[in-house]
């Protein structure tokens, strides 16, 4: 048999616990009886005194509802409602009758109630009928009312017969009113209004008013009299409320009696409640008894919890303060010499010791891994920081200032990477979305510098920073030597395809020689189509070198696109489904929409070949900070290598050697002239595999109004060594009402502005004969005449103005080839 000491901890609390259960379920026991007893006296009770009072609360509430029910009456109009509502009024009248069947005292307030209803239907019943007709009458009244008011303000008809119209007016708002009266004093005050008028009108009364005066009487004449009609309306609605009223004073003096029983049997209650305190008051004493037994035995129980349970836990809490703060080493406490719960705690406690002294000693491992993490983050050779989720700087090397060319910190100031990159020398040049990830930074002496953030998962942010100047200077030279590859490339296709057209030229123009007339007709369409073929290769490469001619216009693409939809499914293989998807809102650019249509055609055709058998087209249009228009396709995709030289002239993937390998790069031509950029995307794997071409055009801005802005047409010098350009430039000057002068070399244009003595415009090419320069042409007419407008024209897309031009005169740049709309804008500007 065990002894005490080995007894657990729940075996003991357990013991004590039933002992208290038992003396519970004694005291439980002796409430039982107790309550059984009186029980049975609150049931006899229940059957003098509950039964008296349920029937009362019952009376009570269903007079409420008579009460609240009555109402309902007042509101239906319609029979069969009027006659269901009244069934159910009835019905809670019965049942109030059966509960006061015992109660002669309330005979007298039912009979009232019942001839209360009677009264109220009878003279609702009628009203249904009676509102109808008013309803009919109103109705009439309204549009009578209407027609009168309209030859009321026919000016073209004469001031008498107006007159009467008016008093027509006058009397169908009066027969309103009255149809519309809430009160028998203000329907009294329309009858008469009513009356009087009538009598005044039909003394006025002419053959045309006739038929409508007939309309109003039979109208207000319908049935019974529309004052009849109203006056019994209005009559009926007071007895109604009369009966209402007496309804609600009935029904409190039934409530009011059932109130007095329920008084009467809560002082019956009252007595009985005096006679069980009294056989409660026997069982008390036996209750404190036990309680006082039960008291015993919690106070053994506590003793033992405090001294047993409460007195080791303590010991082991100090043996764990001193292994908290830092003292291994200590002899853990001894506990008792027993398997119970608290035996068990020591045991813990000695295996949480040595799991203490493996993490001191783990702690030491990471304390060497930090030293060895600061070592590394002092002297890396990139700049680095490390900013809390705020955006501050809470740890940075020396590195990070000095890549950024800016002195060392001083003192303890918080500052952010951002502040840091503002205050110095360095722009933001490419974002992180742009260069794969990475921010790139340039200041005006050519370093680059590469930036990098990384987010960590407490909101921490690691900034790295890497001075990448020689390596962008050994990409730029590679860029070089492609661009140069591209263009020998170029030069090549161009010199072989221009050779073929030449020399069909020489073949057609000497066979022409000796050729008679039928033959000579025959070369000289060999002749045109050699031309056509260098007229369409020329424009193709216009195109790639981003000079074609456009003529821009602000376009909905969307709508474009929509145009096209039915030539793009023709165009692309039957097999290929196509897919559009347009905003319903506009989305606008200004691009010139007869080559955009043709860029969008190009690339579905390329898009419907990618892909082979069958396939799918997805071309979608959205307005995201600008124009974008995307086609999406599921074709065979592009390898990273052909996605590289994808928009170089000449090359071509197709394996059957077709294609001109101008389509894609004519289609970056135009895009890039009209402002916008092409980008390209293209998997060879699935699921995703496929290419996506994106055009995304810039947003459109207002555009300044020049039609106010216009010069006044005066003198303008054109020097150009070209006779083309001489001659189209002059053309369309002296089409917007210039007198010009001509010179079609350097040394005739110096000239002429020695002897003219007057200029209000002079437009130089830029490239002269003999290498001269067209801004030398401007320095002079700016000399000699300081108010005369300078405009400088180039084949160049872009060209650097001399600064000290630019801030006295600040000419303008016309592109070649030109058009009137330009020359027009030229001239229009102030410069």
């Amino acid at each position: 048999m065990p002894t005490l000491s080995n007894l657990s901890v729940r075996f003991r609390l357990s013991a004590a616990i039933a002992v208290l259960f038992g003396l519970i379920l004694l005291v439980s026991l002796i409430g039982f009886l107790v309550l059984n007893r009186t029980e049975l006296w609150m049931n006899v009770l229940h059957k003098d005194t509950l039964a008296e009072v349920s029937e009362a609360l019952d009376l009570s509430r269903e007079s409420a509802d008579l009460a609240t029910s009555a109402p309902f009456l007042y509101a239906l109009f319609p029979p069969f409602q009027l006659e269901q509502e009244k069934a159910k009024v009835l019905a809670n009248l019965d049942r109030i009758e059966a509960l006061s069947a015992d109660d002669p005292a309330l005979d007298l307030p039912v009979a009232r109630l019942r001839f209360a209803i009677d009264d109220l239907t009878t003279a609702l019943a009628p009203q249904t009928e009676r509102q109808a007709a008013l309803d009919a009458i109103d109705r009439d009244m309204v549009r009578l009312n209407q027609r009168v008011r309209r030859f009321t303000g026919d000016r073209a008809l004469p001031l008498a017969e107006r007159e009467v119209w008016s008093g027509l007016q006058q009397l169908t708002a009066s027969a309103i009113g009255a149809g519309r009266a809430n009160a028998l004093i203000e329907l009294g005050e329309a009858h008469r209004r009513y009356t009087k008028q009538r009598a005044a009108l039909l003394a006025q009364l002419l053959p045309v008013h006739g038929a409508t005066f007939a309309e109003i009487e039979q109208a207000t004449q319908r049935g019974e009299s529309l004052f009849v009609l109203k006056h019994r309306d209005l009559a009926a609605r007071l007895d109604a409320e009369n009966a209402l009223f007496r309804i609600r004073q009935e029904a409190r003096r039934v409530s009011t009696f059932a109130g007095a029983k329920v008084a009467q049997a809560e002082n019956r209650l009252s007595q009985a409640r005096a006679e069980t305190s009294s056989n409660l008051a026997i069982a008390k004493n036996a209750f404190l008894a036990l309680t006082a037994a039960s008291l015993l035995v919690a106070i053994t129980s506590s003793l033992y919890v405090s001294r047993y349970v409460a007195g080791n836990l303590q010991r082991i809490a100090e043996a764990m303060r001193r292994l908290a703060a830092g003292n291994h080493r200590t002899d853990p406490p001894q506990g008792p010499n027993s398997d119970d719960e608290i035996g068990q705690l020591y045991a813990a406690f000695h295996v949480f010791r040595e799991s203490a002294r493996k993490l001191e000693r783990r702690t030491r491992q990471i304390g060497h891994q930090n030293a060895l993490f600061s070592r590394v983050f002092r002297n890396i050779k990139d700049g680095a920081a490390i900013a809390s989720s705020k955006g501050w700087i809470e740890a940075e090397n020396d590195n990070l200032r000095q890549l950024l060319r800016l002195p060392p910190a001083q003192g303890a100031a918080h500052a952010r990477v951002p502040d840091l990159i503002a205050a110095s020398g360095f722009a933001r040049r490419t974002s992180a979305s742009e260069h794969g990830g990475f921010e790139e930074y340039a200041d005006p002496s050519g370093n680059v510098l590469e930036l990098r953030r990384s987010p960590l998962p407490n909101g921490e942010e690691v900034w790295l920073l890497s001075e990448t100047t020689e390596r962008k200077r050994v990409e730029q030279r590679l860029e070089e030597i492609r661009r140069v590859e591209a263009l020998g490339k170029v030069s090549g296709e161009v010199a072989h395809d221009f050779g073929n057209i030449l020399s069909s030229i020489s073949g057609n123009l000497h066979l022409l020689e000796t050729a008679d007339a039928e033959e000579a007709q025959h070369l000289h369409t060999r002749l045109r189509s050699a031309l056509d073929l260098g007229i369409s290769l020329t424009e193709r490469l216009l195109a790639f070198a981003r000079k074609q001619h456009l003529e821009p216009q602000v376009t909905d693409i969307g709508v474009l696109i929509e145009g096209m939809a039915d030539l793009l499914e023709i165009a692309v293989p039957s097999s290929v489904s196509m897919e559009f998807e347009i905003p319903p809102d506009p989305v606008l650019a200004r691009v010139d929409p007869g080559q955009l249509e043709s860029a969008v055609l190009n690339l579905c055709v390329n898009a419907g070949q990618a892909i082979g058998e069958a396939g799918h087209i997805r071309v979608c249009v959205t307005d995201d900070n600008g124009a974008q228009l995307s086609i999406h396709d599921d074709g065979c995709g592009m390898s990273p290598e052909v996605l590289r030289h994808a928009t170089e002239p000449f090359y071509s993937n197709r394996n059957d050697g077709s294609g001109t390998g101008l389509g894609l790069s004519m289609v970056d031509g135009f895009v890039h002239q009209s402002g916008g950029q092409l980008s390209l995307s293209s998997r060879t794997e699935p699921p995703q595999q496929g290419t996506i071409v994106t055009l995304k055009f810039p947003a459109l801005t207002e555009e300044n109004n020049q039609s106010n802005e216009m010069l006044t047409p005066g003198t303008a010098l054109v020097i150009d060594d070209d006779p083309t350009y001489l001659a189209s430039a002059s053309e369309a000057l002296e089409r917007l009402g210039y007198i010009v002068v001509r010179a079609g070399r350097f040394s005739d244009g110096t000239a002429q502005l020695h002897r003219l003595p007057r200029l209000d415009l002079v437009l130089s090419d830029l490239n002269l004969d003999n290498g001269a320069s067209g801004w030398d042409i401007l320095h002079l007419a700016h000399r000699l005449f300081p108010k005369c407008r300078l405009a400088l024209m180039s084949t160049r897309e872009t060209y650097r103005v001399p600064q000290e031009l630019e801030a006295v005169a600040r000419p303008a740049k016309l592109q070649k080839p030109f058009t009137d709309a330009m020359m027009r804008k030229l001239v229009a500007s102030k410069g």
